[in-house]
């Protein structure tokens, strides 16, 4: 039975991630829950090649250099949703802009604010490896930036995309063209140094989330990565497809990882309501009266005397 989603929404703690959902069960019944990210079950996972980094690199300057990994991520994600929305991405450098004010205002108008800034350059290069993958593929966009869920293993996270193809031979990874059959496809859109195994077991637990939610069945999955060392095709972009049976078994041992992180985890999400306006209460006129109450007067032989106020003024 398709599970009605009400709300989806995604609640960061620094590295901790959880979504809380609520939709509507089979007798049409509100229920409300706190689910796991696939990505928090996966955390788990040892990962020497990122220790041995974090001791050539140090603890605190690894950690910087992650976020900003991140931070550099999320811009080319939005970026890219922004792009398959049917918006305008404008690059503005900050050393040299393209527009000016006033002609950024215009884009925003004519496109009713669906727009992002990309400032950095090596961002936008990345972008646009995406915008001519997308020219490529010519997809039937269903979702971008679209959270599912698994009621029963009580688990989400965001697809980047669900979309159709049309089958075909596409130059979009490497000199070899990928063969993809017709059908129904989820994406996933990774822009760090590589891609590990990691992935492909978080984008086939995608996959079934969405199925368990009432998607057609997903005949493959594509994660296009923007970092690759490609040199044909479209320099610098690889994109893995993942055919129905590599899904099944990505699949399964993402459900054997998730049972080990369901005995041993004692994480819970921490619900906190964080003001995203601050700003100081100006002082009320009674509050300034006893402000000047409380200055003392200026003594004479605080001020001085008159003959050195006169030497002063002088």
């Amino acid at each position: 039975m398709k599970k009605t989603p009400i709300e989806i929404k995604q609640i960061n703690w620094f590295d901790d991630h959880w979504y809380k959902v609520r939709y509507l069960n089979d007798e049409k019944l509100e229920c409300e829950d706190y689910y796991a990210s696939v990505t928090t079950k996966l955390g788990i996972l040892a990962k020497p090649h990122l220790i041995r980094w974090y001791g050539d690199v140090g603890t605190r300057e690894a950690q910087r250099k992650t976020r900003e990994a991140a931070d550099r991520g999320t811009r080319i994600h939005w970026a890219w949703y922004t792009y398959v929305q049917g918006g305008a991405i404008i690059y503005q450098d900050r050393r040299a802009p393209a527009y000016t004010r006033e002609e950024t205002d215009e884009i925003f108008k004519q496109h009713n604010g669906n727009v992002w800034t990309i400032e950095n350059q090596d961002e936008h290069w990345d972008f646009l490896k995406l915008v001519e993958m997308f020219k490529r593929l010519d997809p039937q966009i269903v979702e971008s930036e679209k959270k599912v869920f698994n009621v029963e293993h009580k688990e989400a996270g965001t697809a980047d995309n669900i979309f159709n193809l049309k089958e075909g031979k596409y130059e979009i990874s490497g000199a070899k063209p990928l063969v993809l059959p017709a059908g129904n496809y989820l994406g996933d859109l990774k822009t760090g140094a590589s891609v590990t195994k990691e992935a492909y077991m978080q984008i086939s637990a995608y996959v079934y989330c969405a199925e368990s939610m009432g998607y057609d069945t997903f005949t493959g999955a594509l994660i296009y990565h923007t970092q690759s060392k490609t040199k044909s095709g479209i320099p610098g972009l690889s994109v893995t497809y993942l055919n129905r049976a590599e899904i099944e078994q990505h699949y399964s041992d993402f459900r054997d990882i998730s049972r080990v992180w369901e005995r041993q985890s004692t994480s819970k999400p921490i619900i906190r309501q964080l003001p995203c306006l601050v700003v100081r209460d100006k002082p009320s006129v009674d509050d300034k009266k006893e402000v000047k109450k409380e200055v003392p007067e200026k003594t004479p032989a605080a001020a001085g005397s008159k003959s050195e106020q006169k030497t002063r003024e002088k």
